[in-house]
C-alpha cells in the first residue's frame, strides 16, 4: 500500500499493526499536512459489522475535542472500498516504549502520566464516551510532554445502545476491569480500573492480573488476585500505591467515583515529595529529551526528601511512617549510611529504649524486609497462552562438597501483638505484554527474629537462610559473588563453601539466586549483627518456553493453542507459553492444507521452540 492514493491522502510509511488494523504515515495531498491513517484489515472490512464497529469508532472520538486526545481528521464511512480513520500524527512514543526503555517508572513520572489520562478521561466520560482499551500502546506522550489517549477503537457510546458488541474479549483481557470480563454493563469507573491496572504496569513493570491464557487472566481479574503494588516495586511512592490499589477495587462503588478524583489523588502524590505537574526539569517532556538526567535529577530530588520527611515523622514519633519512608529511600539509595543507621536506631533501640520501645523493633524489622523484596511474580505474554503443567527440570549437578544442614534458631519471644499488613517480596518478568495471568502463589513473608545478646557475651554474627520453590535448584549469589549452590530437598542444604545458614557481615546486602531454566530473583535485606533473616520459601518463576511458527507454514492458516484461538499465522507466528504441558495441542485450520494438528513435546523454560518442524506439501 506504500505509494498508493486512498482517497485524497497519500500512503508513505507503515507505522505499525495490530488485530485490527494497519497504521501509515500519510499526507493530505492538497494541503501537504502529515497524518496517521488507520486501515482496517481487508479480511475484516468484509464484515459489515466491523465495518460498524469501525465507524463508530470514528463518530465517537470525531466528538472529542481535547488536548489529552488524539484528534480524527476524517474517515471514510461505511460504503467505501478501503474502510480507513484519518488521525493527527503524534511525534512522541507510547507508554509501551517507556516500559521497554526504561523497565518501570518511578512514581512521580507515573503519576505525571496519570493526571494526563485523569483529564482525557474526565472529558470522554462527560460526553458520554468509554473507552474501553486502556494499555500502553493506546498512550502516546508527544515530544514535548503531552500525553495523547489514542484508538477509541473499541469505544461505547451510552446513548448508542442499539449497536451490540461482544464485549467477552473485546479489548486487552490483561487491562479489562471485572465488569468488562463479566459482560455486565459499565461506566466510566470500568475505564478507571483499567487506568489503575496501566498504572500499576508502569511503576512495577508488570501487570496486576497474569496467567498463561486469557480465561485464566479473566478469572485472577474478577477474584481479584493480584500481589500489591510495594511488593513488586519497594521504590514506588505509598500515596501512589495507595490510590492504585483504590483504583484496582473489584466493586466500582469501591473505586474513585470520578477521573477527577483520581486526578486529585495523585496531584496529592506528588506534592507529598513536593513536586507538581509545573516543575521545570522533573517532567515527561525531560523524560523523553534527556532520560537520565531526568531520572537522576528525581532521584537527588527524593533523596533530599524523603530524608527530611523520615526524619519528621520520627520526630512525631510516628515509626512506621518513617520507616515506609526510609525504605523506600534505601531502595533509592541503598549505601546510605545515615538511613541504615536510623532504621538500625529502630531495629534495635537502647536497652534503656527498650522499656518503653519494645513494639518498636519487630515492626520495623519485618516491614525494612518486606519492603525491600524483590517480586514473587512476573507477567510477561506478549500472546495469549496455554497450559500450566510443570515442565520437568534437569537434575542438581553432582556437588563435590558434603551439604552441611541447616541449625535450628529459637526464636526470642516477643510481645504478642496484632498482625501488621506487610508486603511480600517477588519477581521480575521480561518485556511488557498483551500479558495473560496466573492464579497468585502463596508466598511465604520473610521473618527476621532479632535475638541480641546479654551485654557480657559477644555479638554473634549475622546469617540468611531461605528454601526454594519452583526448581530444585539455584546457584548462590551474595553482594555479586557466587558463593554456592542451594538444592531441593529434606533439608534445603547448601553445596559450595558457604555454612548454612549463611554468615553475613552486618549492613545491607543483595542475595540472588539463578537457575538458568527460571527468572532470576533478587532479595535485598538489611541486618545487624547477631540476627538471623529467614527469606522463608523463595519461588523461582519458570521462564516462558518461546515458540515460532515454520515460515513455511501458509500465512492464512488460523492457529489455535490449547483451546485458544489465536487468530492467522501472519499475525501469531510468533507466542509464548509459560510452563506449557507437553500434551498441549497446537492445531493449524489451513485453506489449502486442511487441519494441522501437532502438540508442544517436551520443553524447558526459556527455550526456543519452532511448531512445526516441518510443513507438508499442499
Amino acid at each position: 500500500m506504500i505509494g498508493s492514493v486512498i482517497d485524497k491522502y497519500e500512503v508513505l510509511q507503515k507505522l505499525g499493526e495490530g488485530a485490527t488494523a494497519t497504521v501509515y504515515r500519510g499526507r493530505h495531498i492538497a494541503i501537504g499536512k502529515d497524518v496517521a491513517i488507520k486501515v482496517l484489515h481487508p479480511h475484516l472490512s468484509a464484515s459489515s459489522r466491523n465495518r460498524e464497529r469501525f465507524n463508530r469508532e470514528a463518530r465517537a472520538v470525531g466528538r472529542l475535542s481535547h488536548q489529552n486526545i488524539v484528534s480524527i481528521l476524517d474517515y471514510s464511512g461505511s460504503q467505501a472500498d478501503d474502510c480507513y480513520i484519518v488521525t493527527e500524527l503524534v511525534d512522541g512514543v507510547t507508554a509501551l516504549d517507556l516500559l521497554r526503555t526504561h523497565g518501570q517508572l518511578p512514581s512521580e513520572f507515573a503519576a505525571l502520566l496519570g493526571i494526563e489520562l485523569c483529564r482525557a478521561l474526565g472529558f470522554a466520560h462527560a460526553e458520554g464516551v468509554i473507552h474501553r482499551d486502556i494499555k500502553p500502546e493506546n498512550v502516546m506522550i508527544r515530544r514535548d510532554g503531552t500525553v495523547k489517549l489514542m484508538d477509541f477503537g473499541v469505544a461505547r457510546v451510552l446513548d448508542e445502545g442499539s449497536i451490540t458488541i461482544d464485549g467477552s474479549l473485546l479489548g486487552s483481557p490483561a487491562y479489562m476491569s471485572p465488569q468488562q470480563a463479566l459482560d455486565q454493563p459499565i461506566d466510566g469507573r470500568s475505564d478507571l480500573f483499567s487506568l489503575g491496572t496501566l498504572l500499576f504496569h508502569l511503576v512495577s513493570g508488570h501487570v496486576p492480573f497474569a496467567g498463561s491464557n486469557a480465561s485464566i487472566i479473566l478469572r485472577n481479574i474478577i477474584d481479584g488476585n493480584r500481589p500489591e503494588v510495594l511488593e513488586l516495586s519497594p521504590t514506588a511512592s505509598p500515596a501512589l500505591a495507595a490510590a492504585i490499589d483504590r483504583l484496582l477495587q473489584q466493586k466500582p462503588e469501591d473505586r474513585f467515583p470520578t477521573a477527577g478524583d483520581v486526578e486529585v489523588a495523585l496531584q496529592a502524590a506528588l506534592a507529598e515529595v513536593g513536586l507538581s505537574t509545573e516543575h521545570p526539569t522533573i517532567n515527561l517532556q525531560n523524560l523523553l529529551l534527556s532520560p537520565d538526567a531526568a531520572l537522576k535529577a528525581l532521584n537527588d530530588h527524593l533523596r533530599e526528601v524523603l530524608l527530611e520527611l523520615g526524619k519528621q515523622r520520627l520526630a512525631a514519633q510516628d515509626p512506621l511512617a518513617a520507616l515506609q519512608l526510609f525504605n523506600r529511600l534505601l531502595a533509592i539509595d541503598e549505601d546510605n549510611a545515615e538511613v541504615v543507621a536510623l532504621i538500625r536506631s529502630l531495629h534495635q533501640p537502647p536497652e534503656a529504649a527498650r522499656r518503653t520501645r519494645w513494639w518498636m523493633a519487630p515492626m520495623a524489622a519485618g516491614l525494612v524486609l518486606a519492603a525491600s523484596g524483590v517480586a514473587w511474580w512476573a507477567a510477561r505474554s506478549p500472546e495469549p497462552t496455554a497450559g500450566l503443567a510443570s515442565v520437568a527440570e534437569p537434575p542438581l549437578p553432582a556437588a563435590p562438597v558434603t551439604p552441611v544442614l541447616a541449625p535450628v534458631e529459637t526464636p526470642v519471644a516477643t510481645p504478642e501483638l496484632p498482625p501488621v499488613a506487610a508486603p511480600v517480596a517477588t519477581e521480575r518478568p521480561a518485556d511488557p505484554p498483551r500479558e495473560v495471568p496466573r492464579a497468585v502463589p502463596a508466598v511465604a513473608t520473610p521473618v527476621v527474629t532479632s535475638a541480641p545478646p546479654p551485654a557480657a557475651t559477644p555479638m554473634a554474627p549475622a546469617s540468611v537462610r531461605v528454601s526454594l520453590k519452583g526448581s530444585r535448584w539455584a546457584d548462590v549469589y551474595l553482594d555479586g559473588e557466587l558463593i554456592g549452590r542451594w538444592g531441593e530437598g529434606p533439608a534445603n542444604a547448601w553445596v559450595g563453601s558457604r555454612q548454612n545458614p549463611l554468615e553475613v557481615d552486618e549492613g545491607t546486602h543483595v542475595v540472588k539466586l539463578v537457575n538458568p531454566y527460571s527468572e532470576p530473583r533478587e532479595l535485598p535485606i538489611v541486618v545487624s549483627p547477631g540476627e538471623v533473616v529467614d527469606l522463608g520459601v523463595v519461588e523461582l518463576r519458570r521462564l516462558p518456553v518461546h515458540f515460532t511458527v515454520n515460515s513455511r507454514m501458509p500465512r492464512d492458516c488460523t492457529l489455535t493453542v490449547g483451546g485458544v484461538r489465536y487468530g492467522l499465522v501472519e499475525h501469531s507466528a510468533n507466542f509464548e507459553l509459560r510452563e506449557p504441558d507437553p500434551e498441549t495441542p497446537v492445531v493449524f485450520d489451513c485453506p489449502t492444507l486442511g487441519r494441522l494438528a501437532y502438540t508442544v513435546g517436551a520443553t524447558r523454560g526459556g527455550e526456543d521452540v519452532f511448531i512445526p518442524t516441518s510443513v507438508p506439501s499442499p
